[in-house]
């Protein structure tokens, strides 16, 4: 090695020049070294904060361009490209670029013919002074003609090799050739190049967890059965479209958090506490449970709560089946039996009994021609009337018993009603209740199946009767009125009344104030039903008796509709 110095004076003493060289390298050895270990310093620094991103925001395309923008300061070059493999594998695909190499963006690179191509075949890094220089350059990637260094690397996963990160430097105007990269930087490139095929092996796996995730959220959220994920606490955790339905309550939102009792969910005769203790233990709970919406609606379900091993050991799954409607029907299916039932030994009783009425009747007249005692005629009399009254009662029996119509008719609810009175009436009067009716003549007939609308009648008579026996006065009022178009029938009577608290729940099926004895809480339901059916109404007042009064609107039946009276 040979140094020229110029500009010092004549005799300068050999040993301070040789002193002052020794201590200029010596100043120059310290400042390469702190050049580099500031370079390794700042390597560092960027590995533990692009570790810290991968695992704050795993996103392929954040990672990529900060990555990328991170190493082309690092190592002073003026682009960085990776590419990866396209799902067939034929070729490469640059999904990200900084800098110059942003001519890159989007190209198809060929895996058999291209410098990029060679290094994800064979898996090794190229080094290289003149990217275009290289036998298998595909010249066509740089437009500009003016990508010169470069250091490739491949992104090596664990299935494989995954695609390639490059870094360029590029000519400048009026400059040199760009200074090669050396191999200390294509240490640091293939450090960077590690972290990057972890980032992108992890979003795929957060992708694919999160894709997962969204087709099992779809699942259970289309799923018609009502299902909530709720902590071993009960509190809601997810609700899919299906239990917000059954709650009561327009969205998810409204319900995260909240404890399932706060949403109405009750078991039958076991604290819910027990229910979600059960699944701990890895024995699923079955069972019938109790919801109460916020509009006063209860629904009947079938439930059963399951421990998801896979989700954690603090998730519980709640599956519900509603059954209210389905028991409904059966209940009705099984009442309206008994009532068909009733009705055939109604009426082989009622034809039993005409046969001796007749009979009766006729010795009685007989009996009141021959005699000439006044007393013996008036007896005779009275026994007559009193047949007639009997062969009423036969008559309005055999109306009642008679098979449902299969397709609505015009039914006249005068008939109806007086039919229903004249069978009750005897009854009533045995329990010290006081019938009364009171019906307008010029009631059209409405459009309906008759034994329905007998239904009808009969349970709001009943439910009267039932709340007036024993009280005094104990009075059932029923009334007809002709309205604009409409039929109006009232029920009502001298009871105690419906408390103002449950009134929102008298038309609930199943529920009921009386006994398990004695009313199985379906009969207003029904009424409520067979009224809706024929595009009636039907509600609840207070009765100037001092109980309810029950109030039901029908539609006049249209003049064109074939006549098929009751009664």
């Amino acid at each position: 090695m040979s140094v020229r110095l110029r500009g010092l004076p004549e005799g300068f003493p050999a040993e301070a020049l040789h002193s002052t060289i020794e201590i200029a390298s010596h100043l120059a050895v310290m400042v390469a070294r702190r050049s580099g270990l500031e370079r390794e310093r700042r390597l560092g620094t960027f590995l533990v904060e692009l570790s810290r991103w991968l695992l704050a925001a795993p996103d392929r395309e954040l990672l990529l361009q900060y990555t990328l923008q991170s190493v082309t300061s690092l190592v002073e070059a003026q682009g960085a490209y990776v590419a990866l493999r396209r799902p067939d594998g034929t070729a490469l695909r640059v999904v990200a670029t900084v800098g110059q190499c942003v001519e890159l963006e989007g190209c198809e690179i060929a895996l058999n013919a291209s410098a990029t191509g060679r290094v994800v075949r064979s898996g090794e890094a190229l080094l290289t002074d003149n990217i275009l220089a290289e036998p298998d350059a595909q010249q066509s990637l740089s437009p500009s003609g003016t990508a010169r260094a470069a250091m490739i690397v491949p992104l090596k996963t664990s299935s494989g090799v995954a695609g390639a990160v490059g870094v360029v430097r590029y000519l400048r105007p009026a400059a040199d050739e760009p200074p090669p990269f050396g191999l200390v930087e294509l240490q640091y490139l293939t450090a960077v190049a590690a972290h990057i095929a972890g980032g992108l092996e992890l979003s795929e796996a957060v992708s694919g967890a999160r894709a997962a995730a969204e087709r099992a959220h779809a699942m259970v959220d289309g799923s018609p059965l009502p299902m909530a994920l709720v902590d071993l606490e009960g509190r809601v955790q997810q609700l899919n479209q299906a239990g917000c339905r059954l709650f009561g309550i327009p969205s998810e939102g409204q319900a995260l958090g909240l404890h399932l009792e706060a949403l109405g969910l009750s078991p039958s005769e076991i604290s819910l506490h027990l229910v979600l203790a059960r699944p701990r233990h890895g024995e699923p709970w079955h069972g019938r449970v109790l919801v109460s919406q916020p509009a006063g609606d209860r629904r009947i379900c079938d439930c059963t709560v399951t421990g998801l091993s896979g989700v954690g050991p603090d998730s519980l799954l709640v599956a519900l089946y509603d059954r209210t409607d389905e028991l409904r029907a059966q209940r009705e299916l099984i009442a309206r039996e008994k009532l068909a039932t009733v009705g055939e030994i109604a009426s082989g009783v009622a034809h039993e009994v005409n046969n001796p009425l007749a009979a009766i009747r006729m010795e009685a007249e007989l009996l009141g021609r021959a005699s000439k005692d006044p007393e013996t005629s008036t007896t005779a009399a009275t026994i007559t009337r009193e047949v007639d009254r009997a062969a009423r009662i036969v008559r309005s029996l055999l109306r009642l018993a008679r098979r449902a119509d299969t397709a609505p008719t015009r039914v006249q609810m005068n008939d109806l009603v007086r039919d229903v009175a004249e069978i009750r009436q005897r009854v009533l009067r045995a329990e010290s209740v006081e019938l009364r009716t009171e019906l307008d003549q010029s009631a059209p007939a409405v459009l309906g199946l008759g034994q329905e609308l007998q239904q009808v009648v009969i349970n709001l008579v009943t439910n009267a009767e039932y709340v007036v026996r024993g009280r005094k006065p104990a009075i059932v009022h029923l009334v007809t009125q002709a309205r604009e178009g409409w039929v109006r029938i009232v029920v009502e009577d001298s009871g105690p009344g419906v408390p103002r608290e449950i009134r929102a729940r008298i038309f609930d099926p199943f529920f009921t104030t009386k006994g398990p004895d004695e009313g199985t809480g379906l009969g207003l339901a029904i009424c409520q039903r067979v009224v809706t059916e024929v595009g009636g109404k039907i509600w609840l007042e207070e009765s100037k008796l001092g109980g309810a009064k029950f109030v039901v609107e029908l539609p006049a039946a249209p003049d064109d509709i074939e006549t098929n009276l009751i009664g």
